[in-house]
Formats: C-alpha cells, sequence, structure tokens
C-alpha cells in the first residue's frame, strides 16, 4: 500500500466494515491502533465498531442461538477432537470502553487498568455464535 494513500471521503463496504468490527473484538487494541493497522482513521474506526456493533445486538436473536439439535452439535466437536460430549466452546475477552463515570466507574477498571465491559462467547464446532453475554464490567 502507498504510504500516501488517504481512504479521507471514500465509502467503506459492508464487508470491510464487519472486517474492521472484528478486528477490533478479536485484537483488543485501541481504535486508533487498528485503523493504523488497516489504514483506516480512528474516528472512522468508531463510526464502524458502533454501526456493526448495533446491527449485531437488533439482528442478535435471529442469528445467534443455541443449536436444537445437540447430538448433532457433540458429534461435529467430536471429529474435530475427539472430545466427548461437547456442545459448545467458550472464552472471553475484555472490550475496551469509554469510562461510564458515576459512583461505579472503577468497577469497570481490569487488572491491567483499563475500562472494558467484559465479554463471554459461545461457539459451535462450525463456528456459529451460540450465546453473547456482555453485561459484566471489567474488574469481573
Amino acid at each position: 500500500m502507498d504510504c500516501n494513500f488517504d481512504r479521507r471521503g471514500l465509502k467503506i463496504d459492508n464487508i470491510t466494515k464487519v472486517l474492521i468490527a472484528l478486528r477490533f473484538y478479536a485484537s483488543g487494541n485501541d481504535q486508533r491502533v487498528n485503523g493504523d493497522t488497516l489504514g483506516y482513521s480512528q474516528a472512522s474506526v468508531s463510526i464502524v465498531v458502533k454501526e456493526v456493533s448495533v446491527l449485531q445486538a437488533k439482528c442478535g436473536k435471529k442469528w445467534i442461538r443455541f443449536p436444537s439439535n445437540l447430538q448433532d452439535t457433540k458429534e461435529q466437536f467430536y471429529l474435530i477432537g475427539e472430545f466427548p460430549g461437547v456442545i459448545g466452546a467458550i472464552d472471553c475477552t475484555h472490550v475496551p470502553i469509554k469510562s461510564p463515570g458515576g459512583n461505579n466507574a472503577e468497577m469497570y477498571r481490569n487488572r491491567k487498568g483499563w475500562m472494558p465491559l467484559n465479554v463471554q462467547i459461545v461457539c459451535g464446532p462450525k463456528m456459529q455464535i451460540f450465546d453473547i453475554v456482555c453485561r459484566w464490567h471489567g474488574s469481573n
């Protein structure tokens, strides 16, 4: 990529928006770092992450759900790692937020000194999202 290339004013397509948001969610870096890495401004990353997050929240019930056929899910997981009886893989991450302010703001400060939401995701054997919980403050 040309060092002098500037995307200012150019439309960001939907696939790129999703990829920018996923990169932000997964990296644990701030928006400026993700923007620099991907060639977008911090402001653009902020707008995109908010837009994608709002759409995920609105459409979540349609796409995020636990499977109805647990036996099939167990078999698929068994084919991956030969571990019997698995119906989901779970992990958590800290997603950075601005300080919420108020009397309880420090509850959001994690052990590394910054303020996140503690987000838990359960996924399936084919990278489906079965459940998301993002209501816990970073000190949990």
